[in-house]
């Protein structure tokens, strides 16, 4: 992937947690939707994501085709997406996929905080054992005669009880697999919600082990900060030279004495 098209890799995951408070299956299933469009139609992947028009033209070019098919929100959402650089059309629909994944992730999430989250990877997983287990649901599955209606009926029977937003990853995975086999793009799909699962999790190392008062403060202070009831997962590396390090998911909060040498080394060699 080039570095334009990293940049509007993390553009996106940004503009995407603009809708994620707020982010329902319905909202998940119209970028689906749109992204199915865009599948089937190589001219309009191209000239959305053709370097040599401005960003906003690209984006009106999804406004004129969209409002009133879709939401207001997944309309602008998708506008953003295609303001961005990308280096070729594929990756441009890659990063719709994701959106739909993390959006619907999301709802999880709204829905039931971590356990939503959990709940959501546990399925997924489940179904992914269904589909490993079974050589004649694999070759129905990846069927491209088979009838829609009857791999969602097939769907239903293999994930009973699963949430809405478990069906809508497992019948996006079935029906719109984009070349991949069913039960690779399920377990893709379980890793990106197991990658917002870890922004419930802290991972803290201190250079000593803390005290029941000093974990309790941390916590406090930590739930604050990030506005969630994170969990806590400790460990000791007196390499650390004092201080503490933290991570929730990707963002790090480095307050260690050796992190601070660190960067003074770094100042003086500069």
């Amino acid at each position: 992937m080039t570095g334009a098209s990293n940049e509007s890799r993390h553009q996106t995951a940004l503009a995407v947690e603009r809708w994620a408070g707020a982010a329902t299956p319905a909202l998940a299933r119209e970028v689906f939707g749109v992204l199915a469009v865009l599948d089937e139609n190589g001219a309009l992947r191209r000239s959305i994501t053709d370097p040599s028009y401005p960003g906003e033209a690209r984006a009106q070019v999804i406004r004129r085709l969209f409002t009133g098919k879709v939401s207001p929100e997944a309309v602008e959402l998708i506008a953003v997406l295609a303001e961005r650089r990308w280096s070729d059309d594929r990756e441009f629909v890659d990063a719709l996929e994701h959106a739909g994944v993390t959006l619907t992730a999301a709802s999880a999430e709204n829905r039931g905080g971590v356990q939503g989250l959990e709940q959501l990877v546990d399925q997924l997983i489940a179904f992914k054992s269904v589909v490993d287990d079974s050589h004649e649901v694999q070759r129905v599955l990846s069927d491209q005669r088979a009838d829609v209606a009857a791999k969602t009926r097939l769907v239903q029977r293999l994930a009973p009880g699963a949430s809405e937003e478990t069906r809508l990853l497992i019948e996006q995975a079935v029906l719109s697999p984009r070349g991949a086999l069913v039960g690779r793009l399920v377990e893709r799909f379980a890793d990106e919600v197991v990658a917002r699962h870890q922004r419930w999790i802290a991972h803290v190392t201190t250079s000593r082990p803390l005290t029941e008062e000093q974990l309790r403060r941390l916590q406090h202070q930590l739930n604050e900060l990030y506005g969630k009831d994170l969990k806590l997962t400790l460990d000791v590396d007196p390499a650390l030279l004092g201080g503490l390090r933290v991570q929730v998911g990707e963002e790090v909060i480095d307050g260690s004495v050796a992190a601070r040498l660190d960067e003074l080394q770094q100042r003086i060699r500069a």
